[in-house]
This record gives C-alpha cells, sequence and structure tokens, in this order.
C-alpha cells in the first residue's frame, strides 16, 4: 500500500514566528510555492500560510492603505498574524486513498506531515496526487 510518504515534499521550506508577509511573498515567489509551513520558536508547526490568505492580506492592506504602500506593509506584517493556525496534520504512514479523501472532503492544497513529536517532515499537495495521477496513466 502507498503511502504519503511515498509522495510528499521532504525539505520543506519554512517561515519562522517572526517572518513577515514580504519573505512570504519572496519565498513563493523564488521556490514556486503555494503554501508555506511556519515553525514556533519550539520548532513545532504554527500553521500554514497559502497563496490565498497571502492575496487576502494583500488585498486588504491595498484598499486601507493604497496599492503604493503595499510592500511597506508585507514587510511590517507577521506571517503569524494571517496564516491559517486550526490544522490537523498526518502522519507519513497514512495512506494516499486517506490522505486524498481529506483533501478533497476538506478542500485544502495540503497536508502537513509530522511525526509524533509534532516536528514537520513533510507536506503533501494537491499537485502531489495530480503528478500521482499522471504517473498511473502512463
Amino acid at each position: 500500500m502507498k503511502t504519503v510518504s511515498d509522495i510528499m515534499t521532504r525539505g520543506v521550506h519554512t517561515l519562522n514566528a517572526k517572518s513577515t508577509l514580504r519573505d512570504a511573498e519572496l519565498l513563493m515567489r523564488e521556490h514556486h510555492v503555494r503554501h508555506i509551513p511556519v515553525i514556533n520558536e519550539n520548532g513545532g508547526i504554527a500553521g500554514v500560510l497559502s497563496q490565498k490568505e497571502f492575496l487576502r492580506e494583500a488585498f486588504r492592506i491595498t484598499d486601507k492603505f493604497g496599492a503604493h504602500h503595499l510592500q511597506d506593509y508585507l514587510a511590517k506584517t507577521p506571517v503569524i498574524d494571517c496564516l491559517e493556525k486550526q490544522l490537523e496534520t498526518l502522519p507519513a504512514d497514512t495512506s494516499l486513498k486517506d490522505a486524498g479523501e481529506r483533501l478533497r472532503k476538506e478542500k485544502e492544497g495540503c497536508l502537513l506531515v509530522a511525526n509524533d513529536d509534532g516536528q514537520l517532515e513533510g507536506i503533501v499537495t494537491s499537485q502531489d496526487f495530480v503528478r500521482l495521477a499522471i504517473e498511473l496513466l502512463d
């Protein structure tokens, strides 16, 4: 049986709780990612910042302060204030079927994979499932 560990991305790009939305913007652009786990000072998972949350906050800033101030406010806004904090992780030995059903049901773009101590081990995204489907169709 294939598990999440077979398709997840390891060595995930992360931010810490002191990182700003500007840091997130640069990381998303440089590495072409849409989901960035945020790690707290203890090394645990504080949450995940998605492109959707980033854009929501950027539009809010633009509406309130104007587009010409966007970069200034991105540089001042901590990611911890904008990320999805209510998330559940899953272990790496979760079946792909269970993980896929969870992605579909919760309509999330990613699932964070953590060990028993709550430390981030990887991330599995909807794109990982698309890649798997293409492989299986070949």
